[in-house]
């Protein structure tokens, strides 16, 4: 692993391995995403950009590279995209499809994120 991550002291350091999300905490992750969006229009604003980029949760369940899930979130493409799928379902359910947007890295390596075939993957 080459990624390393900032400390609350300004400090690079290597982080820690990260454990897999149960299934059973990843419909909890969609809440909060629904929950955010139900804040966001009560505080006034036009709409939401999905950030699914850049390695974060979302990047990190979509690309193979660092998805090495055998469940119904990892695999193949539609598993892969699972996660977002619910998550920008649960945003529209609040804002509307007209008003939700996805922002996607498709070449993006930060944090040795990477996709054996993103011409599939980022051509759907």
């Amino acid at each position: 692993m080459t990624s390393q991550v900032f400390t609350d002291a300004g400090e690079m350091v290597d982080p820690v391995t990260p454990r897999a999300l149960k299934p059973e905490e990843i419909p909890n992750i969609v809440e909060q995403y629904r929950q955010g969006s139900q804040n966001a229009l009560a505080a006034g604003f036009d709409g939401i950009e999905i950030h699914s980029a850049n390695g974060y949760l979302l990047d990190q369940f979509l690309q193979d590279g660092t998805n090495q899930r055998t469940d119904a979130y990892g695999g193949s493409l539609e598993n892969r995209t699972r996660l977002l799928m619910e998550v920008v379902e649960s945003i529209t359910s609040i804002f509307g499809a007209e008003r939700v947007g996805v922002r996607l890295s498709p070449h993006g390596t930060f944090n040795d994120i990477s996709d054996s075939n993103p011409n599939e993957l980022f051509l759907l």
